[in-house]
């Protein structure tokens, strides 16, 4: 069995983080996700970068492991930067990024990919699994848009694509999901020290876990017929991604 290569120096400290697919060049895109808090300059380069704790405790150590790689890679990333009254200024923003790993002889080389940044939603209420849908055994995932203003409230909750067991119908899950959502809040991204409101994507899952081993069921899920547009192709975990964020990422090279 294969292990993760042990310390920083193990690893491939690489920039090259947009890859052409999640698997382009054999590497591997994991399902372990990153955030960070980033000050950026009014060049679009990076000031200063503090790590957010991981909530997935199956993951803790292995991000320990990770987190001088991820660190050092956002501070690598350059942005276009915000424009206020129309010159460039200064804004602050959470990036978002998921490891991919190589495989190399008995262990493995990882690197960061960005996947989005934007404010950061806190999730304080989780949604109440509805009833009916644990009985007949449903699962679901929802992409919900959600608007995040200046003073970090959540506003204009609305459903943009679904995915289901068997096509089910996904309104219980959706009327949950909005229930719990009206009570979060979110910090948002920054643009010459004030906040901006944003158009934020906020993937919500339902799953199940068996009551013996605690692990979830892993049922195919299928658009669900009341989905008002398809699911997007790539899966972002559980994190809130931006829509129209005014700090926007500068492609990178290898």
């Amino acid at each position: 069995m294969k292990r993760f290569a042990l310390g920083v120096a193990a690893l491939v400290l690489t920039h090259a983080v947009l890859a052409e697919s999640p698997s382009a060049n054999d590497w591997k895109r994991s399902s372990l996700f990153v955030t960070g808090l980033a000050d950026i300059d009014a060049q679009g380069n990076v000031q200063h970068i503090d790590l957010l704790p991981d909530e997935d405790k199956d993951s803790k150590a292995l991000s320990e492991e990770l987190a001088p790689l991820a660190k050092s890679t956002m501070s690598h990333w350059e942005f276009e930067p915000a424009t206020e009254n129309g010159k460039p200024a200064a804004g602050r923003t959470f990036l978002h990024g998921v490891f991919e790993f190589h495989e190399e002889g008995s262990s493995y080389k990882a690197r960061l990919a960005f996947i989005g940044n934007g404010p950061q939603i806190y999730k304080p209420v989780a949604p109440r699994y509805p009833k009916s849908m644990i009985a007949d055994g449903v699962q679901a995932t929802l992409n919900m848009i959600v608007r995040v203003q200046p003073d970090g409230s959540i506003t204009d909750i609305h459903l943009e694509s679904a995915q289901s067991t068997r096509k089910r119908r996904v309104a219980e899950f959706v009327q949950a999901a909005m229930v719990a959502m009206k009570s979060w809040r979110a910090e948002p991204e920054m643009v010459d020290g004030h906040p901006a409101s944003t158009w934020v994507r906020v993937p919500i899952s339902f799953n199940l876990r068996d009551t013996v081993s605690g692990r979830r069921y892993a049922p195919e899920l299928e658009q669900s017929i009341d989905s008002p547009a398809e699911p997007p192709a790539s899966s972002t975990g559980d994190l809130a991604l931006a829509l129209d964020s005014r700090i926007k990422i500068r492609p990178q090279t290898p």
